[in-house]
């Protein structure tokens, strides 16, 4: 299956890596779409990055393209319908977050028979009548028989929650709660404190803890809709450059100790690269490569007086993200 990348940022670059390292996985990445149209940076920019190391096999490039060994040469452009166009898509993953890319995409009425992969929730698809949220590992199910042209793979903290929540929800009723997420440091953040669009979020991402309200439930309100309203959420901001941790705190309407949790998670039907386990008393550094949406703490489960769940996992929000994407590119190209 084609596939053309828009946007090789912290999001973009790792499923271009991905692709590429990943040989079992049909996935034949034909072009790349940068407003900076600058294959030499970019060639440098995916061989090397500070947190997840050096790249193999090593990209090189020339004036207007990327070369891979054994590949043909991969196209980087600075135009979508240009890009589209000289390459011919089976699908087109966005991961730039621009409304603007977005409208494009969505509004190639041609282009009928592409699918577009988003890399977050925008408004322009969302009021798409022809886009699906696909949590890989929930709801698969609702796009085995037709898949959407529009494609939406939501937040890393909601590929994260979503799967903990569904997976308690199998044996447990959860009546309402809270969570907080300690998140790492994006690029959305200054390095030193610059005007932004609020005060706390333009001060200096490397030297601070940065508290955020997280008000949009409007995704756990469709997945979960007996807790709208229930749930609410905080986001700490911290100086880390990979990997997050959300700790949540669940009222439960049936009677409950630590160890039916415990046999809770071990039975859920969600996959074990999606959701899993670890009893280790781990830390961040420990998940920079860790492709799971959602992976719990077994050293934070709590149960207070038996009506009250504690529980904290780790999500590692650039890595894990990114693995969701490829694995639901490689779903759309069995189908192709």
């Amino acid at each position: 299956m084609k596939v053309l990348v828009i946007g090789l940022g912290r999001i973009g670059k790792l499923v271009a890596r991905k692709m590429i390292a990943q040989n079992e996985i049909k996935l034949d990445w034909v072009g790349a779409v940068e407003k900076t149209r600058d294959p030499e940076l970019f060639s440098y920019l995916l061989n090397h990055d500070s947190t997840y190391g050096a790249m193999a096999p090593k990209i090189r490039h020339t004036v207007d393209s990327f070369m891979i060994s054994g590949q043909s040469d991969i196209p980087l452009f600075a135009d979508i319908p240009l890009a589209i166009s000289e390459t011919n898509p089976d699908l087109v993953i966005d991961c730039s977050g621009s409304h603007r890319s977005a409208e494009i995409l969505v509004n190639s009425e041609s282009e009928q028979s592409r699918f577009n992969l988003f890399a977050q929730v925008l408004d322009t698809v969302k009021r798409r009548n022809d886009a699906g949220v696909w949590v890989y590992g929930v709801n698969d199910s609702e796009f085995d028989d037709k898949i959407p042209r529009n494609i939406i793979n939501p937040g890393c903290l909601n590929n994260c929650l979503i799967p903990l929540i569904t997976c308690l929800s199998e044996q447990i009723e959860i009546i309402k709660g809270s969570f907080v997420s300690v998140h790492s440091i994006t690029n959305t953040q200054p390095s030193l404190d610059r005007a932004q669009r609020s005060p706390r979020w333009s001060r200096a991402s490397g030297s601070n803890l940065i508290p955020s309200p997280h008000d949009n439930m409007g995704l756990i309100n469709k997945f979960f809709p007996d807790l709208e309203g229930r749930l609410i959420g905080r986001t700490i901001r911290a100086p880390v450059d990979h990997t997050s941790y959300v700790t949540c705190s669940f009222e439960v309407g049936n009677r409950i100790d630590e160890h039916a949790v415990l046999d809770c998670l071990a039975s859920t039907r969600i996959a074990s690269t999606v959701l899993g386990v670890d009893h280790e008393p781990l830390v961040s550094s420990d998940y920079v490569t860790d492709p799971r949406s959602c992976v719990i703490d077994g050293t934070s489960i709590r149960v207070v007086g038996g009506s009250t769940i504690l529980i904290s996992a780790w999500y590692n929000n650039e890595y894990g993200f990114a693995s969701r994407m490829i694995n639901i590119a490689e779903r759309v190209s069995k189908i192709i």
